[in-house]
């Protein structure tokens, strides 16, 4: 029996403006199995079909349009978007620039919802988000191992397959194996899932290198905050920067360190262990510093950690804006949806950056391998400003 939801007259006027996903309220009634490898069709209140995509039958996001339109995606639609993502990865080049970790399916922004695909050198990460697509596992995990010179690695979010209602049995997630790859050249080596995301944030990578240019040609030192396995800092000790990365996680500090020494860049590089957003009083945090990155994790999950969230990032941009030298430059990130680019002007304000100390001369988000679905809002969550200190 096919899979068929309608939606409620409110929301009857929907297209790809609107973006790919279906959200249980905009739902009136579903028809057909609780069957996650089902391609659902969605119909409007008269009938007419809409589109056509992928169900998670326990989601607050019961459908992720596939194909907008009365006719089906074609039976092989699944394995042609993924070769399609893959050639697109290939058209732009990276690995001609020595980097060889990026990202090889975006979830939506490749037409693929629930799948992400990460290239560590010669293995692939997968990361599954959604019940339907990991229904389709088996087929994604037998066309991605044809074409996978290393290892196929399956990993899923625990609070993704919790509300999705799913679970995964895979063994090669446990391969304990270090993930290697390199990013303009720059060696790195991260632990292989289960761990952060994928293992690690290619997001940043065109960033990082921007960062790391700006930082040589203001002088003085970085300071990294959230630096994980040390990205910003490394690409900046690359260009004879001295650095210094603070992380909570000391394990991701011990492979920031051990990255350093791999590229011949330990004698540039300080490690500290602490909160970002604490007092940061270890004294090889006191600056004054050229430039000096804030990278948080998600601190906005919801509208409703908004307030919270800005209060936190205001307090740490007043703590580090004194660090700074006059010219200098304070690089603010956020990967959550929900604090956008304005809030992050809000929170450098909040902070005792108006009054003209501040201006902002870059607004930077992910790098062309993490292409986003025209209309689909949820797809834009890394934003990064790059503010220059006048006074």
């Amino acid at each position: 029996m096919s899979v068929r939801l309608e939606l409620r007259r409110e929301h009857a006027r929907f297209g790809p403006a609107q973006g790919p996903w279906i959200r249980r309220r905009q739902v009136a009634r579903i028809f057909g199995p609780p069957d996650p490898s089902a391609l659902a069709a969605l119909h409007d209140p008269k009938g007419s079909i809409v589109g056509w995509g992928l169900y998670s039958p326990e989601s607050e996001i019961p459908l992720r349009i596939v194909t907008f339109g009365a006719a089906p995606p074609p039976e092989g639609w699944l394995l042609e978007r993924l070769d399609a993502a893959l050639a697109a990865r290939q058209a732009l080049g990276l690995e001609a620039s020595g980097t060889t970790g990026y990202r090889e399916v975006n979830s939506e922004g490749d037409g693929l919802p629930g799948l992400v695909v990460d290239r560590y050198g010669r293995d692939r990460v997968v990361q599954i988000t959604t019940a339907a697509m990991a229904a389709r596992l088996p087929a994604l995990r037998g066309a991605l191992a044809a074409r996978t010179p290393g290892r196929v690695l399956v990993t899923a979010p625990t609070q993704a397959a919790a509300r999705e209602g799913f679970t995964l049995d895979d063994e090669a997630a446990a391969d304990p194996a270090p993930l290697e790859f390199a990013e303009y050249g720059l060696p790195f080596r991260v632990p292989a899932p289960p761990s952060q995301k994928t293992g690690a944030y290619f997001d940043q990578r065109d960033n990082r290198r921007l960062v790391a240019a700006l930082a040589a040609s203001v002088g003085g030192g970085l300071l990294d905050l959230g630096t994980h396995v040390g990205g910003f800092a490394l690409h900046a000790a690359r260009l004879g920067v001295a650095t210094a990365g603070v992380d909570q996680s000391a394990s991701a500090l011990a492979g920031a360190a051990d990255n350093a020494a791999r590229a011949g860049l330990a004698e540039r590089c300080a490690w500290v262990q602490a909160d970002l957003f604490g007092a940061l009083d270890d004294p090889a945090l006191a600056g004054p510093f050229g430039t000096v990155v804030v990278d948080p994790p998600k601190i906005a999950s919801s509208p409703r950690d908004l307030g919270k969230a800005l209060g936190a990032l205001g307090a740490c941009l007043s703590r580090v804006r004194r660090r700074l030298v006059p010219g200098g430059f304070l690089v603010v990130c956020s990967c959550s949806h929900h604090l956008g680019r304005e809030h992050l002007d809000q929170a450098l304000l909040a902070g005792g950056g108006g009054s003209g100390a501040f201006t902002r001369i870059h607004a930077l988000g992910p790098g062309p391998d993490h292409p986003v679905q025209p209309g689909h809002v949820e797809g834009e969550y890394l934003r990064v400003n790059v503010y220059q200190r006048r006074a």
